[in-house]
């Protein structure tokens, strides 16, 4: 904090403005249950920020969260089933290949074979 309050330079500040962070004197202060302030501007804008940071909802919907996890779970198994496909042509790929070993342990089809 400044030593001094910023629209009297020979006067130390005491405070900060809650809203501005400008350093004040106590003639410069007003004080409320807010807080302290430099000008009835600060105290009003600050109220208006807590009031609409306090309307906003907290987190997401439910409705949205399941849908983005829904979508996760199936961008990321068609990447696996795309390596799958493609280890059947390029056999470097089959040391990655998520979905073939699955299908080698659980009985899944064989190679060129559908049930």
């Amino acid at each position: 904090m400044a030593k001094t309050c910023l629209r009297h330079k020979e006067v130390p500040a005491v405070t900060m403005c809650r809203q501005c962070h400008i350093p004040i004197c106590t003639s410069c202060s007003i004080v409320s249950p807010q807080g302290t302030f430099c000008s009835p501007e600060c105290q009003i804008l600050h109220r208006d920020v807590k009031s609409r940071l306090e309307d906003t909802p907290k987190g997401m919907p439910r409705m949205e969260t399941l849908l983005k996890l829904t979508a996760a779970v199936v961008l990321i198994w068609l990447g696996f089933y795309g390596i799958h496909v493609a280890a059947e042509r390029v056999p470097a790929l089959q040391k990655i290949d998520v979905v073939g070993r699955l299908q080698a342990v659980f009985g899944g089809p064989e190679k060129g074979k559908l049930h």
